[in-house]
Order: C-alpha cells, then structure tokens, then sequence
C-alpha cells in the first residue's frame, strides 16, 4: 500500500511540474496507473483519495497549449468520470465544473484532437442524470458544435455522434426536448456521398430512434424546414447519381421524423412520396426491399400509439354499423392506413423475387405492431388484414410461398385464438401478446428474423364474417386440380384447423349468458351458410380433398358448438340445403319424419342433413368408400351422442328414405351400427315404449325395413339402374359383405328386443316389423318372381337379396320365441293378434314362396332354406294352443304346399329339414288343446297337403302322414272324402297302408242287432246303396241303406213324410268354427289353390241337406 501510495505522490508531483517533458511524462505514468488499477481495488482506493487533486491539476491542463499535454490530461479525464467508485468520490460541485470546462473546451479548441477527446469524455461520462441536466444547457452546444464539425473531421462527428446517444440514454426526455438543436446535423449526412458519414449517422439514428419518435412538434418543424430547402432537392440529386437504396433509406428517416406533421402538409409528403415511386417499381430487389424498409418511417409518421388507444366497449356487438367511423379514423386515420397499404399490396400480389415479398411481409407486420391495439377495430381489419390476408393466402402452400403461407396462418391463428385467451376484467390486460409476427428474409447467405409483439384482443361476432373468408381462400387450394396432392393436404389440415378456433371462440359467445337471441342465430347462419357452401361445390366434384374438407368442416362444427344451442327447440334453422329441394318425392305416410326443403329445422338436424347428403351422393363404387363409411358411422355416433338425438335419427331416416337405390345399403348399415351401440348404451328406455305416437319407434322399424324397400324396388327403378353398371358394381355382396350386413341388421334388431325386455314390455317389434315388410313386398315384389329383370341382369345381387330376407325371417322367429320365453318365463303357448304372430307368419309364407321360387336357379340357397325350416320347426314346438295352430297351419300352408309338391330337391339337408317341419307340424296338430277335431271339413282344409304328403318320395314324409292318418282321419266315422284324396287313398288302403273306417261293417253289425229284436220282417226288407252327389263337385256321398228294415223298426218314431225335418242342434266346436268364421272371413281368403279355411266351412246342420247348401269359396 506504501508503494502505491508512492507512486500517487510521484505522479501528482509530475504533472503539477512545470517541465513540459515531467508533466507529458506525468500522465503517461498516470494513465498506466489507472489502466494497472482497473483490478486492483488498493490502486483504486488511492485514486479515490487522490482524486480531488488530480481532478484539479487535470482541469486545467486540458486547456494546456502543447496538445500533447491537453490530450494526455483529456484521457486520464475520461477514465477518472467513467470509474463508477471514482465518480461517487466526486462533489457535485467539481461534477459541474469539470462539465463546464469540458463544453468550453470543446467549443472553443482549435486542435481536432482535443475536441475529439473532450467529446470522447461527455460520450465516456458515467455521471448521474441530475448532476448532468443541470449543466445540460452548457453540453449541449458544445455537443451540437461538434457535430456541425466546423473542422471537418470525422473522427469529430463520430465522436459527437456517441456523445448524442449518451446523453440521450441519460437525459432522454431534455433530449427529445431539444432534437430539433442536435438532430438536423445528425439526419442531413444521411445524404453525404461519403458513405462513413452515412453509416455513422443512421448507426446513431438507430440508437436513439425510441426517443425521438415519434417525433416531437419542434423536431418536425425543423425537418419541414430543411425538406423544403435542400433535403429534397438532395434526394433527387442522389437518385440522379444511382444511388437508389441511399436515397430511399435516407427517405425513411426523413418521413420518420415529419411525424404528425405529415398529416398537416400533405403537399410535401406527396413530393417526397415521388421518390419513392421510382423506386418501388425498380426492378433492382435490393431497391424495392430498401423501398419498404424506408416505408416504415411513414409508418411511424402517421401512426401514433399514444393516439390510438384502443378504448374497447365490451357491450358493442354486431349491432353497430360496420360501415360506422370509429374514433380511430378521425384526422384522416383512414386515409393515412390506405396510404400505408397501397404499395405493400401492390408488391405482395405482384410476381416479385421472394426476398421483396419477404420483406413487405416485414413491414406490413412493423404496421400491425404499431397499431397497438387498434388492429383489433373492424376499419383497420377491413383495411389493414384482409387485404394482406387475402393475397398471401392465394398464394397457396407451394414450395417458393411456403414460409410466407406459414407465417400467414400462423398469424391468423394467432388473432383467432386470442378469443379463447383467459380474459382479465381490466380492459387494458385483456391483450393477448403473440410474438409469432416472425418473417425470414433471404440475406447474404443467411436468414435474419425480425419479431414485432401484436396486440390481439378478443374477437367480437362482428369479426366472424371475415374470418369465415380467410377460411374460404385457403380451401380454395384444396378443390384446384392444378395443386399437388401435398399442398392439397396441407390446405386441408389448415382450413379445418382454423375453422376449429373460429368454432371454439363462437363457442364462448354461446355461452356468454349476456348474449342475445339474435347473435346467437347470426353466429349459426354465418357458420352453416359456409358449411353448406363448401359442401355443396365438393359435391359436384366427388370424393377427394374438397369432400373431406367438407366433411371436417361439418364434424369440427358437431365437436366444438355448445350441444345445448345445437338441440334447443329455440334456434331454428332454415333447411336451405338445394339436394334436398332435389330429391324426388317420398310417400310421406310411410316416412312422416322427412325433412324438407326450408324446414325449420334445430342446427344439430341440419349438420346431419347436410352430412348424409354429401355422402349419398358419391359413387359407392369408389376405392375410398370405405374411409368415407367409416368417417360416418364416427360422425353419426357423434350425433347420437347428444342428449336428444331423437330429432336428427328421424331427419336421418327419412333422407335414407328419398335415395331408392342398392348403393345406399351400405350407408343404411353404417347408421345401423352406431344406432345399435347407441341403444345398448341407453339408460332412459322410455323411448322404446310402442303407443302410436313413438317416433323413434317406428323410424327403427322404417331403418330395419329400408332393404326390404331396395329389394321390392318397382320395375321402372330397375330399368334406371339397369342404364348402367352402377347397380352391378355397387352392390353385389360378396358372401363376406353378405354376413356383414344380415349380422349387423340382426344386431340391432336384438338390441331393440333387449330393450323391451329391460322394459318388462310386450315386444311388438317383430310383428310391427313383418307388418311394414309384408307391405312393402306386397306392393311391388319383382324382385323375387321366377325369371325377374333383376335375376336375369344381376343374378348374384338377387342371391343376396333373398338370402338376406331369409336369414332375417330366421332371427325374427328366434327373436319372437326368446321374448316371448322371456315375458311369461315358461315356453309360450299363446300367440294372439296383438303380439303380431299373424305378420309374422305371414312374412314367413311370403319367404318361403321367394325361397321357392329360386330354389332351382339358386342351389346355394340350400342354407338358407335349412335355416329357415329349422326356424320355424322350432316356433311350431312351442305351439299349444288349438287358435295358435290353426293360424300357424292356415297361413303357413299355401306356402308349404309349394315345397311338399316339389319331389325331386337335391340337396339332402333341405330335405331332411323339410321333413322334420312337415312331422312337427303334424304333431302340433294332434297334441293341440283343447284338441282338434279331425272332420270332413278339416280334412278338406288338409286335403292338398295330405295329397302331396301321403304318397311323398321321401319316406321320412311320407311314414309321418300315414302314421298321422291312422291316428286320426282313420278312426274317424261319416267322412266325406274330398276327389283330391279319393286316388292316394284307394292306393294306400289297397295295399294295407292305411286305415279306412269300414261303415258298412259297422251297419250292418248293428242293423242284425235290431233284427233280433224285432223279428223277421226287418230280415225280408230289401237292402240299398244311395249315392247322392253333393254341391262340392270335389266330394260325394256314399250311403249305406236299409231302407225296408230300417223303416220298419222306425216306423213308430218317424214323423210323417210330408213334416218339416228338424234342425239339429249345432256342437260346441262346429259354434266355435262358426265363430271364428264370422270374424275372419277375410283373412282366410286366397292362401292357394285348392285350400280354403277350416274356419270357413259351416256346420249349421247334422244332414246332409244343409250342410250341402253351404257354399265353399273358391279360393
């Protein structure tokens, strides 16, 4: 520390020297000091001791004559008011006069070097604001001095340069204050040939451009002023000179600094506005990028921050004027940002090289960032994004706009997304800062970024419109043939990507509880309307991106809107989709669920509308078919997933209902599936409960029944389809698609059944079911008559259809026996005409007909056939009851006739499947309670069949009849045996096979009894045959008689010859019979030729008379 102290004490003794060579060598020795004692805190602490004598002794010697003294002494000055533990050493007092004597200095020394270093001191001060702004008004001048460098050194202007951004740093507010004094030196080099000039001032420019701009009045009034005189004059002349990208770069600080005087001398900005169109239309990019680089000061000129508080009204909605002024556009805002635009556009829609689009991307974003938070007004969107947006965006996604196509959407992600942002009840923090305004541009081998903070704010409704728009401008690129496939994708991803956001903030307004009805409905018109447009143009072009596009678009709306506006009764829509306004008319009893054209209808049943629509309308027979049904059987679990989705599955269904066609089978088995799974999933079954008015109900009956519908398609259908191959390519099942769809059909159809057993209901399904497809096959069943267009053209589609048909008559029969097992928890007996067991059968003697009818042309059918019998061998076994049999027999019978007739089936397992049928029924018919009656009227009801069955070629058959007649029909007395039997049972008893009651044994056994008893005049009567022929010219009568004998023991009891004969009593089953015949005449009429009902004959009378004035309908 001694020896630091000595050497101090040496140094000061040298520079108070009055040797010249002490002194120079003084304060080389003291500057060694200080640069020794930058890390040597004792040499510092000396220094601080030293420090006021020092700082003395350095004062005046800065004044010294011999300049090699005066700048020794400036840089030990400069070191000593730069070291932050020697200033805090020195008194405020000797602070002023150092600075007082530095500005003399400056101002008054004749020697370069000196004033360098004396303004190289004020650049390397470390002094205190106050300390300086009280000298303030002595440094300036000589700051101001040095720049206008009377002395022309450069090393001077630079010097003074750096004090200028010092003192701004420390004094910023008296520096904006007083720029007007120091800034004209600083700008007009900006137009000096000499190129260090330019870059030192601009370097300057750049550090100190936070303070001075905006510009203050004081400023712009200088810069006026100089404009007129020689700046402008200046910049033509260095454009005259070639130096292009000098001129304008000079340009931009110049509007810069005009600041709001721009607005108030419009005729010079237009004059200065002359350059500048030179130069944008130069071909030179290096000219053009400068160009926009500049027109950043203009944008700094005209708008203002500080000006354009954005002062956000929460309750202003749509229902101000978009065309209504703000408080922004006052003072000509308006037509300044047009200004601002005009070239940007102008270059951003042009053909100019990248870097140039680049960099107006650049400048464009410096505008947004300047406009605080007025970007989010709908006058600048209007005049400020759309127009960029738009041009950007046509751009499209290829490889030379990729980045700025990015870069676009990032930004409108960005502005869209602030909606969703956490929202702070203070106004003023309800910005969402984004630094994401980020543009490459193409340098010297290198790319630099630039990032600019944009004040996004919540988004108000009024803003939807624009950004449907932007939306529509990038799906664009997705229906162009000309893009590739990959900016395609990327369109696509991007479209509906941002369409999402849009619906996730249109979702916050929903749930706004100070949101009103009409916003509500704009918010749903706006979004369907564009939906609906989107889809209808993908629609005329097919599958490909734009469908997809179209269907995202349709299940982002179903995924992201509040579910409680899209089922609400309140918010109806109107259903203006046009393919609806084109389909072809429906019978409306059938479908009474179908939407039409300008129905109003809740926003979840128009999205699915307008869903299925797209979808019907491609060619099923495309490779990506099976992506888009799998895409709607997602979509449409979706939209049973509401809470409510009874009025969209009805709207659904009836659309399916207007597209007769086989392509659409598919389609219907997709809604199939997902309404199964939705029903299995069901926790509220009251929906299943069957009175008249249960909708959804019958639109699963009308569901279930829609291939039934296909397949009894009228002739003139067929011919349409037959136009073309569309029917063969569309829908010829393959026998895996085949079993695909009967086990989804079936699926649903037992789920629907579970359903009312959780229910404890009576299940009507199958009756209901049969009901609707015994009418849809009766009013047109071309499809399953022997040799029909559709078998001749499409021989395998008419394989499924039948197969189809058959397999689902099978799972209706197993359906109806486990539910009725089910309901009374013991094998049913009872079938009724409530239950639906007449439909029922009744559809079961139509399959059996079709299956007939194509057993020949069909050999694969076998399996169905097998199926099908062994189905209803099944539900006969469970069969008790005499009306259940009677119905069973009566409806089955005309349909088995046809099967019973044909001797020569092939296949093996159809046969035995058959005859294990024909044997149950038999034995239903024996054990049925109370027990059948086995008369000549039933035996007339059996006599076609019994034909066919008696003599059949298949023993298993032909044994069951027989044993069957003999159990029956053979014990039975006074028979009357119809024609039809007469030849097989004159064969069968003729060789011992059957049994025939032998009645004139029986007479005459007991006509000897009488004989005995009254004696031999009955022995000599004379014996008889009478044969009396009858109405039905299928039977006669054949009776024994003993007319003498007979007559003669009877004499006593019979009444005279010419007496009324008395009617007899009828029995209790020929008044059942009478009973049953009443009520159903009609239902028993035509099942076949040659049968008519049991329950059609009378029995009113014991004798022949009357019973043979009965008249038996012909069937």
């Amino acid at each position: 520390m001694s020896n630091i102290s000595g050497q101090m004490e040496e140094i000061k003794a040298l520079i108070s020297s009055d040797s010249k060579a002490n002194r120079s060598f003084g304060y080389s020795t003291f500057l060694h000091f200080q640069e020794q004692s930058s890390d040597s805190p004792p040499s510092i602490q000396a220094l601080i001791q030293s420090s006021r004598c020092l700082l003395n002794l350095i004062d005046s010697d800065i004044h010294h004559e011999d300049e090699e003294i005066a700048a020794q002494a400036l840089k030990c000055l400069g070191y000593m008011i730069y070291h932050p533990s020697l200033i805090a050493a020195i008194p405020a007092e000797d602070v002023k006069l150092l600075l007082e004597s530095l500005a003399k200095l400056i101002t008054v020394t004749k020697m370069k070097s000196v004033c360098n270093l004396g303004v190289w001191c004020i650049s390397m001060q470390q002094f205190d604001t106050p300390l300086l702004a009280a000298c303030f008004d002595t440094l300036l001048p000589a700051v101001v001095h040095a720049l206008d460098n009377p002395s022309g050194s450069l090393s001077t202007t630079f010097e003074a340069m750096q004090a200028v951004a010092k003192l701004t740093a420390q004094m910023s507010e008296m520096m904006r204050e007083s720029a007007h004094l120091w800034a004209p030196p600083i700008y007009r080099r900006l137009l000096s040939i000499d190129k260090r000039e330019r870059d030192m001032s601009e370097r300057c420019l750049l550090k100190i451009k936070s303070t001075i701009l905006p510009a203050p009045i004081s400023l712009s009034k200088a810069i006026i002023e100089d404009m007129r005189k020689n700046l402008l004059m200046g910049m033509k002349d260095l454009l005259d000179k070639g130096m292009k990208v000098q001129t304008v770069q000079a340009w931009g600080w110049f509007i810069s600094f005009l600041g709001s005087g721009a607005l108030k001398n419009r005729h010079l900005v237009n004059d200065m506005l002359k350059v500048l169109e030179q130069t944008f239309s130069d071909h030179n990019p290096q000219v053009q990028i400068a160009s926009l680089v500049a027109w950043q000061g203009l944008i700094d000129a005209l708008v203002h921050p500080q000006i354009l508080s954005c002062k956000r009204n929460a309750s202003q909605r749509l229902q101000t004027s978009s065309g209504k002024s703000s408080e922004l556009m006052l003072n000509g805002f308006s037509k300044s940002l047009k200004l601002t635009m005009i070239p940007l556009i102008g270059i951003i829609s042009s053909k100019c090289d990248i870097s140039v689009l680049s960099s107006c991307l650049n400048t464009w974003c410096y505008l947004l960032h300047k406009l605080d938070t007025s970007i989010n007004s709908p006058s600048v969107i209007k005049v400020v994004l759309d127009p960029m947006f738009q041009e950007i965006l046509k751009m499209g996604p290829d490889s030379k706009s990729i980045q700025l196509w990015n870069f676009c959407l990032d930004l409108l992600e960005d502005c869209i997304s602030a909606k969703c942002s956490d929202l702070i009840s203070d106004p003023k923090d309800q910005v969402n800062l984004r630094l994401s305004a980020r543009i490459i541009i193409p340098g010297f081998g290198r790319y630099s970024w630039k990032q600019y903070p944009i004040k996004w704010l919540p988004w108000d409704l009024n803003q939807l419109d624009f950004h449907l728009k932007m939306i529509a401008i990038i799906i664009t690129h997705v229906a162009t043939a000309t893009v590739s496939p990959e900016c395609k994708k990327t369109a696509r991803d991007a479209a509906v990507r941002i369409f999402r956001s849009v619906l996730k903030g249109v979702q916050m307004e929903f749930r706004n509880p100070l949101n009103n009805y009409d916003n509500i409905m704009f918010c749903l018109n706006r979004i369907f309307s564009f939906t609906k447009k989107v889809g209808e143009d993908a629609s005329s072009e097919g599958v490909g991106d734009l469908f997809n596009t179209s269907l995202s678009l349709i299940e982002a709306a179903v995924d992201e809107l509040e579910p409680s506006i899209m089922e609400s009764p309140l918010y109806k829509v109107a259903l203006d989709i046009n393919y609806v306004g084109t389909l072809d008319s429906v019978n409306r009893s059938k479908v009474p669920h179908q939407c039409s054209f300008m129905d109003m209808v809740s926003p979840m049943v128009y999205l699915t509308v307008l869903y299925l629509t797209l979808v019907v309308q491609l060619a099923i027979n495309t490779p990506e078919m099976e992506l888009i049904l799998q895409r709607l059987q997602s979509f449409y679990k979706s939209v049973l997933s509401f809470d409510d989705p009874l009025e969209s599955f009805l709207a659904s269904v009836g659309l399916l209902y207007g597209h007769m066609g086989f392509k659409y089978m598919e389609i219907c088995m997709a809604m199939v599936t997902c309404l199964n799974d939705y029903i299995n999933g069901m926790e509220d079954l009251s929906l299943f409960k069957t009175d008249s008015d249960n909708a959804f109900y019958r639109a699963i009956c009308h569901l279930l029944s829609y291939p039934f519908i296909l397949f009894s398609c009228s002739e003139k259908d067929l011919a349409l389809l037959n136009s073309g191959d569309a029917l063969k390519e569309s829908f010829v099942l393959s026998e895996r698609k085949l079993e695909q769809a009967i086990e989804i059909w079936k699926s649903l159809y037992v789920s629907v059944c579970a359903a009312f057993f959780k229910l404890s209901a009576t299940n009507t399904l199958g009756g209901d079911l049969c009901a609707m497809l015994n009418s849809c096959l009766d009013e047109n069943g071309s499809i399953f008559r022997y040799n029909s267009e559709l078998g001749l053209c499409y021989k395998d589609l008419e394989f499924s259809c039948i197969s189809f048909t058959g397999n689902v008559l099978v799972c209706i029969l197993e359906q109806k026996l486990t539910s009725d097992t089910g309901e009374s928890g013991k094998e049913c007996g009872v079938c009724n005409e409530s239950s639906g067991i007449i439909n029922i059968l009744e559809f079961s003697s139509r399959v059996m007909k079709f299956l007939y009818i194509n057993m020949a042309k069909e050999p694969a059918l076998g399996i169905v056939n097998s199926r099908v019998f062994s189905a209803l061998t099944r539900f006969i076994c469970r069969l008790h009851s005499k009306q259940d049999i009677l119905s069973f027999f009566e409806i089955i019978s005309g349909s088995l006739l046809q099967w019973l007739s044909h001797q020569d089936i092939k296949d093996e397992h159809v046969k035995d499947q058959l005859g294990i049928l024909w044997a149950e029924i038999l034995d239903s018919i024996r054990r049925s309670q109370p027990l059948l009656t086995f008369d000549s009227s039933f035996l007339k009801l059996q006599a076609p069949l019994l034909e066919k069955t008696l003599d059949h070629r298949n023993t298993s058959i032909s044994d069951e009849t027989i044993i069957f007649w003999n159990s029956t029909y053979g014990k039975q007395t006074n028979l009357e045996y119809p024609q039809n039997l007469l030849h097989v049972l004159h064969k069968l008893s003729r060789i011992g096979r059957i049994s025939l009651y032998n009645r004139s044994k029986s007479l005459v056994a007991r006509c000897s009894t009488l004989e005995n008893d009254t004696g031999t005049s009955a022995a000599s009567a004379p014996r008889c045959c009478k044969i009396t022929a009858t109405q039905n010219r299928s039977s006669k009568r054949v009776e024994l008689t003993e007319e003498g004998m007979i007559a003669a023991v009877n004499q006593k009891d019979k009444p005279p010859l010419n007496s009324k004969r008395k009617r007899v009593e009828l029995t209790e089953h020929q008044k059942e019979v009478r009973r049953a015949q009443q009520g159903r005449e009609r239902d028993c009429n035509g099942h076949g030729p040659g049968i008519r009902t049991y329950t059609g004959l009378d029995f009113s009378q014991g004798n022949e008379d009357s019973q043979d004035s009965q008249d038996i309908r012909k069937p």
